[in-house]
């Protein structure tokens, strides 16, 4: 909050929730499931008037990465909402997990 520019809080925004799901996503699921190389995972989810987090989707190539990235997308903390003209809307955000599993 404390960017001027709204690029700039944007890429703040981008940053600090890759760091949040980083630190929490569950990796080693891939490797668990028998998956290799690099693997995709993207989540839709609406940053709510109120400030709350609603996941809308996710697709990925198999169903517990997507339950892994919507559990993790779910944890965030309540956000200050976006504003037009004053007023607090909704905001609509994708976010793309990328990880590698080693063979």
């Amino acid at each position: 909050e404390k960017e001027r520019k709204n690029d700039a809080r944007k890429s703040c925004m981008s940053e600090k929730i890759q760091q949040f799901v980083d630190k929490r996503f569950n990796t080693g699921l891939g490797s668990d499931l028998g998956l290799s190389g690099i693997n995709r995972i993207y989540v839709q989810f609406r940053i709510e008037k109120n400030g709350n987090v609603t996941v809308l989707g996710a697709r990925a190539p198999h169903p517990r990465l997507q339950q892994e990235a919507e559990r993790v997308v779910n944890m965030l903390p309540k956000m200050q909402p976006g504003k037009q003209r004053g007023q607090p809307v909704g905001v609509l955000y994708s976010l793309p997990i990328v990880f590698k599993v080693q063979d």
